[in-house]
Formats: structure tokens, C-alpha cells, sequence
């Protein structure tokens, strides 16, 4: 008798562990089927998200265009890099334009220009990275088809500070020579001689520093939009785009980059 009440109290005590370890085991069952199903809720409501901010990318550029050549001038969008914020009811677009006419050619520049003001932003191992990759592209006569090729010759940082002034679309006619009055800011400061120039308007002083001072109207630039929707959501593109009109197409995208390329403005890594 005594053996079999000692039986059951045994049974007893294995019994409550095992049913407190299912009762825990379906509890963390359900936990983690709740939580599933919340993240895939998170990550629709996000897609859907992304999916309205890139939508707004579309306006964006359209907006980015019109303004590029409004006949207003005072609102016009500058293109030398500022930024301009535009609100959507879908969310907020930032805008920023730049003018291909100011920007260093990777194909047209001369070397020794292009690798000056490289210098002044630049640590010396991508310096010397860079100037090694403009050598053989210019000994082999390969030209470079886009900036983004330039960013496996040099570190994440340093492409980022280079990138906003390079260009593979500079004007054919000016021959290497960036406009003086697209330039952006930070170039400008950067540029070899050009702080040390009484005139600025003296047309052979700035051919002398590789420069001119104006020219016909700017039909190429890149425009970066930048979408975020108010639950935070991002989208990002560059498009290289002409602005020509041609029938009832008013402008061609030569290059489309998303997401865009992280950069650090000159004037932001002074």
C-alpha cells in the first residue's frame, strides 16, 4: 500500500513539471505566432509605405523639371545643389539640382584639375587611388560611362565627397570647361586660382584657369529627389536628364540611378 501511494506522488511530481512546460511551451508558441503576424502586418504596412514614397519620386521629378526652367527666375530651382522642400499630401519632397555645365568631367576635365581639387577633399590613399584610375582610363582611351564607376577605385567616404562635382555629360563644346556661374559653392572655393581672380568676368583670365564665364541656356543636369511619407518612409533617386522638347516629350533620361548615391557636399565637409 504503502508502495503505491509513493508510486502516485511520484507520478504527481513528474506530472506538474511537464504540464507547467507544455502550458509554458504553448504560451511561447502563441506569443511567437502573435508576433509573426504582427511583423508581417509592419512589413506590409512599410512596403506599402515605400511604395507611396517612391510613387512620390515620380512627382518629384516632374516638379524638379518644371522648376529647372520655370521662366520666373525667382523660382527657379538653383542648380548649384541647394536643397529645396516641397510639401505633397503623400509626404515631403526634397529637391536638388545641379548643372552637368559645372561640374568636373571624368572624361573631358585635364587631369591635373580634376586631381587639385580632388586634393582638397580627399585623404591621400584616395587621392593616389584616384589618380591611378584616371591614368589608365586615359592611357587605354576607355571612357568612363557614368561617375558611379569611379566608386570601386575609392573608399565609401571618399566617393561620397567627390561624387557631387564629377560629371560623364559635360558640354561637348566646352571642351573640358566648366561654367563659372553653375558651379556650386564649394567647388568654386576649391577651385585653383579662381579666389586670387579680380574679374570674374574676364573671359582669357578664366580660359586660363579652365573656366568660362557663361554660355547658352542649361539643358542637362541631375536632379536627386528625395521622398519620405509621414510614417518615415524613404525613396531616393538621381536622374540625369536633358530637357529638350521634342514633340510631347519634354525631356530624356540619360541615366537613372535609385536609391541615389550617398554624398557629402562640399560645403558640408569643409
Amino acid at each position: 500500500m504503502t508502495a503505491r501511494v509513493e508510486n502516485r506522488s511520484r507520478q504527481r511530481g513528474i506530472a506538474l513539471p511537464m504540464a507547467l512546460w507544455v502550458a509554458m511551451g504553448l504560451a511561447l508558441l502563441a506569443a511567437g505566432i502573435a508576433t509573426t503576424a504582427e511583423r508581417a502586418i509592419n512589413r506590409q504596412i512599410g512596403a506599402d509605405q515605400i511604395a507611396v514614397a517612391r510613387a512620390l519620386l515620380e512627382t518629384g521629378l516632374s516638379q524638379g523639371v518644371m522648376l529647372a526652367v520655370h521662366p520666373d527666375p525667382t523660382r527657379r530651382l538653383p542648380a548649384n545643389g541647394t536643397p529645396l522642400s516641397v510639401a505633397e499630401p503623400e509626404g515631403t519632397l526634397t529637391l536638388w539640382l545641379w548643372d552637368e555645365a559645372g561640374r568636373l568631367d571624368l572624361n573631358r576635365t585635364p587631369s591635373a584639375r580634376l586631381l587639385a581639387v580632388a586634393g582638397a577633399v580627399l585623404p591621400a590613399a584616395d587621392l593616389s587611388a584616384l589618380t591611378q584610375a584616371l591614368q589608365r582610363r586615359r592611357q587605354t582611351g576607355e571612357p568612363w560611362h557614368s561617375v558611379l564607376e569611379l566608386g570601386s577605385a575609392l573608399s565609401p567616404d571618399g566617393f561620397a565627397r567627390l561624387y557631387p562635382c564629377l560629371t560623364v555629360h559635360g558640354p561637348a563644346m566646352a571642351d573640358g570647361k566648366l561654367r563659372l556661374s553653375a558651379m556650386a559653392p564649394g567647388l568654386r572655393a576649391r577651385w585653383p586660382g579662381l579666389a586670387g581672380l579680380r574679374d570674374a568676368g574676364d573671359a582669357a583670365a578664366l580660359a586660363g584657369l579652365g573656366l568660362m564665364p557663361g554660355g547658352p541656356p542649361s539643358s542637362l543636369f541631375t536632379l536627386r529627389v528625395a521622398a519620405r511619407t509621414p510614417e518615415g518612409a524613404l525613396a531616393t533617386t538621381e536622374a540625369v536628364v536633358w530637357i529638350t522638347i521634342q514633340g510631347t516629350q519634354a525631356f530624356r533620361i540619360l541615366e537613372w540611378r535609385e536609391p541615389a548615391p550617398e554624398i557629402s557636399l562640399m560645403e558640408e565637409a569643409s
